[in-house]
């Protein structure tokens, strides 16, 4: 069990959230709208309180990078943490409005994959660079706020690039970038001292049962997911795979 701290309120600069306050536990009777009506973080059930029953983490991807398009039409969200030109300056301004409404909701946990913290690059080694820039600031944050990564993955299927797959797609090419991808996924997530580790093959898979070898391809991504687990468990982290 994680050793979970009291949620300290988190802003930057700029209150993106105003005239919302934390909410709080305000009993089934209570008839406010900001309140917990069920959910009491320090309510003991069976030997443990509710917060560490319920490990309720903020998605990223939802809570910040939705644009509000759909195949009909295009974004219709105009979120004000997006404003700036700057790469690193945007994901600063939005890591600073999730971590306002993550410990307004008093929450203990988020969540992210690599690309919802800061735009994709035009190459491997600027990832690299942005990635370490907001993950500097990300433990900044979880350390003045309390909350915690509870598990981190590489998003492997945005990308045109994996249209065929990840893991499984044809070009090697492209299995070298989405491991290059999962190795710099990995080394953030054990920066930022998450619990857990996602694998999630959104793309994988075949386009024709005639020409694939399952037993093959199954093979191939087999030895992607242990190469990555041993990488991790060989920088030290001790946390699940899922």
């Amino acid at each position: 069990m994680a050793n979970l701290q009291p949620i300290q309120l988190t802003t930057g600069e700029r209150e993106y959230f105003p005239g919302v306050q934390q909410i709080k536990y305000e009993g089934p009777a209570s008839d406010n709208p900001m309140a917990y009506r069920y959910y009491d973080e320090h309510k003991v059930v069976a030997g443990k309180t509710m917060r560490e029953h319920f490990k309720f983490a903020v998605a990223y991807w939802h809570s910040f990078c939705g644009t509000g398009g759909d195949p009909f039409g295009a974004a219709t969200k105009n979120f004000p943490w997006l404003t700036s030109q700057d790469p690193i300056g945007q994901a600063r301004d939005k890591m600073d409005a999730a971590f306002e409404l993550i410990t307004k909701l008093g929450l203990p946990y988020y969540c992210f994959h690599d690309f919802d913290l800061i735009a994709e690059g035009d190459t491997l080694a600027e990832n690299e660079k942005r990635l370490q820039a907001i993950g500097a600031y990300a433990g900044e944050k979880m350390k003045a706020s309390g909350v915690k990564l509870l598990w981190g993955t590489a998003n492997l299927f945005s990308h045109p690039r994996y249209m065929n797959g990840a893991a499984t797609n044809p070009d090697f090419a492209v299995v070298a970038h989405a491991g290059a991808q999962v190795k710099m996924a990995l080394d953030l997530t054990i920066q930022l001292g998450g619990e857990n580790y996602v694998f999630w093959g959104g793309r994988e898979g075949y386009q024709s049962l005639l020409n694939t070898d399952m037993k093959r391809e199954l093979d191939h991504m087999a030895r992607f997911l242990h190469l990555a687990k041993d990488y991790a468990r060989s920088e030290g982290f001790k946390g699940t795979f899922f």
